[in-house]
């Protein structure tokens, strides 16, 4: 068995997936208290308060595949559900027709989520009287039971765009409600242990988290062009950061890259050094960044028991002269309070 190098308290994992999916509000609410876990009763006013913004602007319909006894042929008819009909003699058959309404899948999860919340004993009494109107208001859409892989059958086209904020609530909802389950799983915790998820989800992150919590840089991923001329440049490979940060008015740069890595470091004669790739990687762009812009690099690890802060001067091409800049090689503490963390990522762009 693999030893976890990660420490992210599930507090702090929900905070950073809240970024992920551009929800400050929710980690602003999450903090209103300073516990380990987000309380239900507060998860539950929020989800509240999305269902009312769904439905005000309207349930979203689909077509979707539903069987119903007919005296009228239409669709496909399903004979293996047919065949006492024909047995008996009946005048009706099973038949199978696309429908177009509100009866669909993610219409499902938000009526089975708030079946959920209504069945918790410590929700205050007007929060299970707003669950019981809604549900009302759902009478058409089918109830379910909900189970964890039925939140990955869910793909948010521009149409249903606005159920995202919804769909996280409910994986919410639904992860801390089972964690008394017999098996005691906790699913959001096995996506530490996956370094590529990590690895996305954590850029991902850096990037929403700039773009929504300050003003004075533009956060965004940047697409750069070789300095390269001659020869077949279409078999070239993109050059793309993860995020930079832009500063129109003061012309400055700051180009973050971000490593999900479970050991940061690599072994050269017993020495521990930091992977040559990921400097030559963020060396690259920094000479390739702009004819403008004086750029800094940060090279921006998780701690996993190694605290590292250090600042390097190098030399780097600004359009044709050569400029002096620096590379951060910083580990952000996952495992500290959030408003820590917060703070942190602040002080990383002086």
């Amino acid at each position: 068995m693999i030893e976890k190098k990660y420490k992210v308290p599930i507090r702090n994992l929900f905070c950073i997936l809240c970024y992920v999916h551009e929800m400050p509000e929710v980690v602003s609410a999450f903090n209103s208290k300073d516990e380990d876990l987000p309380q239900l009763h507060l998860l539950a006013k929020l989800f509240i308060e999305e269902t009312d913004r769904i439905m005000m602007r309207g349930l979203m319909k689909d077509y979707h595949e539903r069987a119903e006894e007919t005296n009228q042929l239409s669709g496909k008819i399903l004979f293996e559900q047919s065949l006492n009909h024909i047995i008996q003699k009946k005048p009706s058959l099973v038949c199978e027709k696309d429908q177009f309404d509100e009866d669909i899948l993610i219409n499902q999860i938000l009526k089975a989520t708030l079946n959920t919340l209504l069945k918790i004993e410590e929700l205050p009494k007007n929060q299970k009287i707003k669950i019981s109107m809604q549900l009302k208001k759902l009478h058409h859409v089918s109830a379910i039971n909900l189970f964890r892989k039925i939140f990955y059958m869910i793909r948010l086209n521009r149409n249903k765009v606005y159920y995202q904020k919804m769909l996280l609530l409910a994986r919410f909802i639904y992860e801390l409600n089972n964690l008394s389950d017999e098996d005691g799983a906790f699913d959001l915790i096995a996506i530490l242990n996956d370094e590529m998820k990590m690895q996305i989800i954590f850029e991902k992150f850096i990037l929403n988290f700039y773009r929504l919590e300050q003003q004075q840089f533009l956060s965004k991923i940047e697409r750069m062009k070789w300095r390269m001329f001659g020869g077949n440049l279409a078999i070239i490979p993109e050059m793309k950061t993860d995020i930079s940060l832009i500063d129109r008015v003061n012309k400055e740069k700051i180009i973050i890259d971000a490593k999900y890595y479970a050991d940061i470091f690599s072994k050269s004669f017993n020495a521990d050094k930091i992977r040559s790739t990921h400097l030559y990687q963020l060396f690259t762009y920094l000479n390739h960044s702009s004819d403008i812009y004086l750029t800094r690099g940060i090279l921006i690890y998780p701690t996993n028991g190694v605290k590292v802060d250090e600042i390097y001067n190098i030399s780097i091409q600004v359009g044709i002269e050569i400029q002096q800049s620096t590379i951060r090689i910083f580990t952000l503490d996952l495992n500290q309070k959030w408003q820590d963390i917060y703070n942190q990522m602040f002080v990383l762009l002086k």
